[in-house]
């Protein structure tokens, strides 16, 4: 009788603690800083990281997630998509979300999968531009830092297979090819709403830092092992969150801050990136 207790008393505090862990992976709020020295600059730079909302509310209208980046002062905002569900129609969450924080800081929007199959794109699209975020589809634009500029260059997301891969003929490639070639001089922030492109070689690319989401951190978090599973990477995924640098490329990988997976996350709450740049 004393060991069923015993065993009964363990299996609930168990599923006391998953359970109270896996509501913070959902509906906490972590802010990670990340410092990073760059010679280009002869100032200080600041921004803040966010992707992977997929609609998600914390707070009404997302006012906590707000205060938690105002308090940082950034420089600007950069958001690496995600940030609406293609099997979701409303967009509300997201266009009040990023009103907000214009009021903040400029707004770097690359767009990502979920955005890319939305079932109104042109309208989604017309919406981010028109409360004056900074849409970068396969584009760049010149952020001014004193007597020095950072490039900031988004890419458009698209599946990466292989035959897609930029070795071949597509707008991609040649973005990639116009970003590398010409931001020699400046500081160059490159977002991507997925990783992989660090597969393609970008490691060995003069891009002083890409940043990037859609693995949601690998969703489960195991201690010592990091994220279980990431789409595109599968098990164990090499690139699920944290700073990466192959000593001529850098990349940040966001877990994000929401799911859209029936399989809650768990010992991983959504993030907020600081990203100063020295």
């Amino acid at each position: 009788m004393k060991k069923l207790t015993i065993f009964i008393f363990t299996a609930i505090l168990l599923f006391v603690i998953c359970g109270c862990i896996i509501i913070n992976s959902e509906n906490g709020l972590s802010v990670h800083n990340y410092n990073l020295k760059a010679e280009k600059l002869n100032t200080t730079a600041k921004f803040v990281l966010i992707s992977d909302l997929h609609n998600k509310e914390f707070g009404k209208d997302n006012q906590k997630l707000v205060e938690a980046i105002k308090v940082e002062k950034p420089d600007f905002i950069a958001v690496c998509g995600d940030m609406v569900s293609e099997g979701n129609k409303t967009r509300e969450p997201i266009i009040k979300l990023l009103s907000k924080l214009c009021e903040i800081a400029p707004v770097y929007y690359a767009l990502g999968n979920h955005e890319r199959s939305y079932y109104d794109y042109d309208g989604l699209v017309k919406d981010i531009e028109s409360i004056g975020a900074v849409l970068l589809d396969n584009e760049m634009v010149s952020f001014d830092l004193g007597e020095k500029k950072i490039t900031i260059g988004g890419i458009t997301d698209f599946p990466y297979y292989e035959f897609d891969a930029p070795d071949y003929d597509n707008e991609q490639r040649h973005f990639l090819d116009s970003f590398i070639q010409q931001e020699k001089e400046n500081y160059s922030i490159l977002l991507a709403h997925q990783p992989e492109l660090y597969f393609w070689g970008l490691d060995r690319k003069n891009i002083d830092l890409m940043v990037s989401g859609h693995t949601h951190g690998g969703l489960i978090r195991l201690p010592f092992m990091g994220g279980l599973c990431a789409p595109n990477q599968g098990w164990f995924p090499e690139y699920d969150m944290g700073y990466f640098s192959s000593g001529t490329a850098n990349m940040i990988v966001t877990s994000g801050l929401g799911n859209d997976v029936f399989i809650p996350r768990f010992n991983n709450p959504p993030e907020v990136c600081v990203i100063n740049i020295n």
